[in-house]
């Protein structure tokens, strides 16, 4: 007998006892392997897909909330008597308004030093612009001729602030012979820096500048001062309990006591 009547009778037999074969019933039937493996790869999507959302969802919540913060910081300090509940375009609106406002003041600044530094001849450069205390200390004197108002020297100071570091400034000008006619400061995080015009009317010159920068660099230093190379000068005595020194002239012996204070000729 063939083989295609084998399967001819087979299909008799069958459709006789009530039975429909379906030919690929065997080849489309998947295992119980197969269905838990698909499912649990499709967990495994889910639970990836969900991961990632939560993850997102927690960085744009911390996102605004630094947003959040920073407007709060900028209302304080720029607006503290404005609404809490201001939109934040208004708050940004207020702070650019005030960033501008600022730049053009610090603008007017600088333009108004370029023009004092140029009253005194020769110790300016016209090119000088809006300064701040640096890191490194500083003393430097440069001298210069004014014949109007007498021999003339700009002396710029830069050091750690420190209680009566104004007094010893004057106390250094005052012992070298000279005054000081215009001073400006500023003070940062614990640093000072000093720009001051001193005259004197009379001596000066190259030689009071020298002594006056020595004098300058030591109490940028903070150290005990020399004034041995000073010409004028004959001790420095120590005032017990004040902390400060008190400078000695030979040529005002009998005033020879600096008076304690601070700049205060059209200065400090």
């Amino acid at each position: 007998m063939l083989p295609f009547q084998n399967d001819c009778l087979f299909q008799s037999i069958a459709n006789r006892n009530g039975l429909v074969l379906e030919p690929n019933t065997m080849k489309t039937t998947k295992t119980g392997s197969e269905y838990w493996s698909s499912s649990s790869e499709s967990m495994s999507r889910r639970k990836k897909s969900e991961a990632a959302s939560k993850r997102h969802a927690i960085q744009e919540q911390k996102r605004r909330q630094r947003i959040n913060e920073h407007l709060t910081t900028l209302r304080e300090l720029l607006i503290p008597n404005m609404n809490s509940k201001t939109a934040k375009a208004s708050i940004l609106t207020e702070t650019v308004r005030q960033v501008r406002e600022l730049r053009k003041r610090a603008a007017e600044v600088a333009a108004a030093l370029r023009r004092d530094g140029d009253e005194c001849g020769g110790c300016s450069d016209g090119s000088r612009s809006f300064w701040f205390p640096g890191d490194g200390d500083e003393a430097t004197v440069s001298y210069c001729e004014d014949g109007s108002e007498g021999r003339a020297a700009k002396a710029t100071v830069c050091c750690e602030d420190r209680p009566g570091l104004n007094r010893e400034l004057t106390e250094a000008i005052r012992f070298v012979g000279a005054t000081a006619i215009r001073a400006e400061m500023a003070t940062i995080g614990g640093r000072t820096k000093a720009e001051l015009v001193v005259q004197w009317r009379e001596g000066g010159g190259e030689e009071g500048a020298g002594s006056l920068k020595r004098a300058l660099k030591a109490v940028v230093e903070n150290r005990a001062l020399d004034f041995s190379g000073l010409g004028h000068v004959m001790s420095v005595n120590t005032a017990p309990g004040l902390g400060y020194k008190t400078l000695v002239s030979k040529r005002a012996r009998s005033s020879s006591s600096i008076h304690n204070g601070v700049f205060d000729h059209n200065g400090i």
